[in-house]
């Protein structure tokens, strides 16, 4: 084809970059905004607010400590990353939630080097577009810094194997970046960071037929770089502590995830399959779509496919690699004792390069697939806005949330301009407005919804209530929490938190304080009401609050989100 020819197609792609583009600037934006809108989100979130506060305070930078105890179970680098940050800008809520966004941002490189890998630049934006306007990307931005930063990593090195298989003039310094990566990811969550990529690797090239190229994968240098990152701080923790710190992270922890369930419940082998789906919800069914394609081309190593129906616009090596790592990582924690969504969350950049990968093979076609795909979204995206009128908007009894309806509208809006241009056989343009709706869905539910939680969440009024409470003179009183994990008190309360998770303890240790506030729910207040029952004991509810819980079985089963009681003994029932 002649050079002439190819303009049309040329200035089509340019055209269809600078949409994507346009409606990335504010996808990426909205990962900066409102970030100190809501307080901390327990559970995991106060531990990255917290212990790097303590390093900050401390000056030791070796050994992390939450709530007064050693906090070993992690690797050192977020703490480090958000300690370096609060350095800059001072301690808070929001800067550390600045680490998260920046780390977000490291996903959405990943999601464009994979997609450029497997087709194209215009399907490495595309890719980009899918993660930045999913709300669970954007949810997950804002609270949990340590699987934000490892997925980052992980992402990050196998996009680097990407281009350097790619782009062979760029081989040694992409090769180089892998491993920086590799090491990093290890220094922020353990050995998953090294495993997961290297086995991936591994397994392609087998698939491949290339199994003599691992000598071309820089392998020594490789891991060197990756000591290099790592044993610094290890090397600092064996001196201070000896081996067993060591043992306790390297076997203790990482085996112990594996095999021993860590959530109430049992959550079977199949926990993960819909979470693969919906994890880049809108475009699930575009996910749907890529994974087939990865699966073919996969397939295709086993029996090739005719001359006729071999599709070149894309390649096919990077779509097996791409399928390959997603079924490693879902396939190894699907047999894991202990399942969390975010354990697969690597995935999410691979998952969008090659729904962006089919969505542009479909375009190319006529877009006869994308059509489909997006009108059958079309009622989804509805039903998910007449719930949250029904559940969480105005007619909502017990769940009423600030911006629910708003949210509902938006959706409501957005799906009806998509459907007219689906039924106007416009693809693309249908494409870039299901994007947008989601843009301006995911503004109002950051800077609208989620603030309206903070009614909810009992941390922050009950410190201010013991704060309040707390008499100028006097020691300072003893907190505590009865089978009950409220972290982030520890940071707003400034001081460690007592816990207690049998009734006997708790009740001698409220008997020798004078002045005592636990955190506790109402059945197992009934319990300690009635042992503690003595004249010599003062015991008295100080203050009801609910707490959220972000399960869907409780608002479909009517029920109220649950009651936490701040309860005083001794001096604490004083006035």
């Amino acid at each position: 084809m002649s050079q002439t020819a190819n303009e049309p197609m040329r200035h089509r792609a340019d055209t269809a970059i600078t949409s994507v583009r346009f409606l990335l600037a504010p996808a990426a934006v909205l990962l900066f905004l409102g970030l100190g809108l809501n307080s901390i989100w327990d559970a995991n979130e106060a531990f990255y607010v917290e212990t790097p506060r303590q390093m900050v305070l401390s000056g030791d930078y070796v050994n992390p400590v939450f709530n007064g105890e050693p906090r070993m179970n992690k690797p050192v680098l977020s703490y480090w990353v958000v300690a370096g940050l609060y350095h800059l800008f001072d301690v808070s809520v929001t800067v550390q939630r600045v680490g998260i966004a920046l780390g977000a941002l490291g996903i959405l490189l990943a999601a464009y080097l994979c997609g450029r890998a497997v087709r194209s630049s215009l399907a490495g934006w595309l890719a980009v577009l899918f993660v930045a306007t999913a709300p669970q990307f954007v949810m997950f931005s804002r609270r949990i810094f340590i699987d934000i930063w490892v997925t980052m990593f992980m992402t990050l090195a196998v996009g680097a194997f990407l281009l350097a298989e790619t782009q062979p003039a760029r081989r040694r310094p992409a090769l180089a970046l892998m491993y920086v990566a590799i090491g990093l990811g290890v220094l922020t969550k353990g050995p998953i960071a090294l495993v997961f990529p290297l086995a991936a690797i591994g397994a392609w090239l087998v698939v491949e037929r290339r199994l003599s190229d691992v000598t071309r994968l820089w392998l020594i240098p490789g891991a060197l770089i990756v000591l290099a990152i790592n044993l610094p701080w290890w090397g600092a923790v064996y001196a201070q502590h000896g081996l067993e710190p060591v043992k306790a992270f390297w076997i203790g922890e990482n085996l112990g995830r594996y095999t021993e369930a860590m959530q109430p419940g049992e959550r079977d082998i199949f926990f993960y399959l819909p979470v693969v789906i919906a994890d880049l919800f809108p475009w699930s069914l575009l996910v749907i779509a890529g994974l087939v394609t990865g699966a073919r081309a996969l397939w295709s190593r086993v029996r090739p496919l005719s001359a006729g129906s071999r599709d070149d616009a894309g390649r096919q090596d990077i779509r097996r690699f791409l399928i390959l790592w997603i079924g490693l990582l879902v396939g190894v924690f699907s047999f894991s004792q202990s399942k969390q969504d975010l354990y697969i969350f690597p995935i999410l950049p691979a998952l969008a390069a090659l729904a962006a990968d089919a969505a542009l093979d479909s375009l190319r076609r006529g877009g006869r697939q994308v059509r489909m795909l997006i009108a059958a979204t079309i009622p989804l995206v509805l039903a998910i806005a007449v719930g949250l009128w029904v559940l969480f908007g105005g007619s909502a009894k017990l769940h009423q949330i600030a911006g629910a309806n708003a949210l509902a509208v938006s959706l409501l809006a957005g799906s009806l301009v998509v459907a007219v241009l689906v039924w106007q056989q416009r693809a693309r343009a249908a494409v870039l407005a299901l994007a947008g709706t989601m843009v301006v869905a995911n503004y109002i539910f950051v800077l609208v919804a989620l603030p309206g939680v903070e009614a909810f969440k009992p941390v922050v009024p009950m410190v201010k209530t013991i704060q309040a409470r707390t008499r100028d003179g006097r020691p300072p009183p003893v907190v505590a929490h009865y089978r009950m994990s409220l972290p982030s008190f520890v940071y707003y309360l400034g001081r460690p938190v007592e816990e207690y998770f049998d009734m006997p303890s708790f009740v001698q240790r409220a008997r020798a304080a004078d002045e005592l506030y636990v955190v506790i729910g109402p059945g197992d207040y009934a319990e300690f009401e009635g042992i503690a029952a003595d004249p010599a004991l003062p015991v008295c509810i100080i203050q009801r609050q609910t707490l959220f819980e972000a399960k869907l079985k409780l608002v479909l089963d009517g029920s109220p989100w649950p009651e936490v009681l701040l309860v005083g003994t001794g001096a604490a029932c004083e006035g």
